[in-house]
């Protein structure tokens, strides 16, 4: 089990990542306020801390993870190969839709990042919201298998 550390969301095309400590998850949406969210299969992406760690060693640069311009940030979380699983994050339910796949916006970030991210997909998940509920920093975090 873990927790969530950071929560970001994105108001519009372009724009710059904001913080927050507590959001509105918003059922087959996303996140309140975010302009992601308008796929079916991806309305959140999700980085692991231990992956990112993992990432940088590899490059050998410390970034900050606001750079990945995910969502949620969680710690102690291994999202490798969790695809069809429901990761819950407090009282909200994600269905795992895939792989984020690393863009070339991590190039830019830092020559070798793109690459160091398809590793062991270490540039996270992406999900779909199950559920309309409030998620708070800090929240527990635990990936289930919705088949056991």
């Amino acid at each position: 089990m873990g927790y969530l550390l950071k929560i970001w969301t994105k108001p519009g095309a372009s724009q710059q990542m904001e913080s927050h400590e507590s959001i509105e998850s918003i059922t087959g949406k996303g996140l309140s306020g975010c302009v992601g969210g308008k796929s079916k299969t991806r309305q959140v992406t999700v980085l692991s801390l231990k992956a990112w760690n993992e990432a940088q060693k590899t490059i050998g640069q410390q970034l900050d993870p606001i750079n990945r311009r995910a969502n949620f940030l969680v710690d102690e979380i291994d999202l490798e190969n969790t695809k069809g699983m429901i990761l819950l994050v407090g009282d909200l339910k994600i269905e795992i839709t895939g792989e984020t796949k690393p863009c070339v916006q991590m190039e830019k970030l830092h020559e070798g990042l793109r690459e160091a991210l398809k590793s062991h997909w270490r540039g996270g998940v992406t999900g779909k919201v199950l559920n309309s509920c409030c998620v708070n920093l800090g929240d527990q975090v635990k990936v289930i298998d919705p088949g056991q």
